[in-house]
């Protein structure tokens, strides 16, 4: 007999009343950004690709375009920033040509939208990643086995764009360091608008959806689809709400950060 759990789960999502959301308080008027004009959110998965399965029944490629557009028409609203998917649809896109497609956008961030999961159903929690050369912890190499379907000690796992090879450039130099500003920044947005939510920490991976993008870039590890509770809140518009505004204050501090940066290399 099939089970009932997904239903109910969707079930207990749909019938809970809406409360109010204070994340759009944090923005009296439209921010203007001085440096990051055009923000490419990427939605992880897609098409054949399924990604992780739900406790509540949810595929992860569904539930990542889900919060990428919820995000988009936030930021949009509250901002004058652009915001571009690099998929608008239940659509297959090619690992490489997710940051290939940032770089022809002129993206000035990029953000690799994902949900996570445990074997146990246990684990909860957020976790941002940016572009790191290597990474030995055997949870990072899992995870990047599960969202990108190869061992990052394959040889395609690291070819042709190691870190090595992208950081002889300058642009891509000045987009890795910078994306570890980026990362640090969606920490603390992401703190400071779910506080009550686990947060794991910024850790470094060698993400092969980043290892191409010629701008800061991270991933996103939105929380655990595989554990119950957070399941269902990560199917509530107002979790994806408190997203938006995370990311809207992290493109806040970056684009402050790069006003100071770019000001202190001016001649005086």
């Amino acid at each position: 007999m099939p089970t009932l759990l997904p239903i109910l789960a969707l079930l207990l999502v749909t019938a809970a009343p809406p409360r109010p959301d204070p994340s759009a308080a944090l923005f009296p008027k439209p921010l203007h950004f001085q440096h990051i004009h055009r923000l490419v959110l990427d939605p992880g998965h897609g098409g054949d690709n399924l990604g992780a399965l739900g406790a509540a029944g949810v595929r992860e490629k569904a539930l990542t375009l889900e919060i990428a557009k919820h995000v988009a028409e936030f930021i949009r609203q509250h901002s004058d920033a652009e915001v571009v998917l690099t998929r608008e649809a239940d659509t297959a896109i090619d690992l490489r040509q997710r940051p290939r497609k940032a770089n022809e956008l002129h993206g000035d961030a990029f953000i690799s939208i994902h949900t996570n999961a445990h074997e146990t159903g246990e684990a909860t929690g957020m976790e941002v990643f940016f572009l790191a050369a290597d990474s030995s912890a055997e949870v990072v190499r899992q995870l990047i086995e599960r969202e990108e379907g190869i061992a990052p000690d394959q040889p395609t796992a690291l070819l042709p764009w190691s870190v090595t090879s992208i950081v002889a450039e300058m642009d891509h130099a000045q987009a890795l360091n910078r994306s570890q500003d980026w990362a640090v920044a969606l920490a603390d947005g992401l703190q400071k608008v779910r506080p009550r939510a686990r947060f794991r920490g910024v850790r470094q991976a060698p993400f092969g959806v980043l290892k191409e993008a010629r701008m800061p870039a991270v991933v996103l590890e939105v929380g655990y689809i595989t554990q119950l509770a957070e399941a269902r809140t990560l199917l509530e518009d107002r979790t994806h709400t408190q997203f938006a505004a995370a990311i809207l204050l992290a493109m806040q501090a970056l684009d402050r950060q790069m006003t100071v940066q770019d000001a202190g290399r001016k001649p005086h």
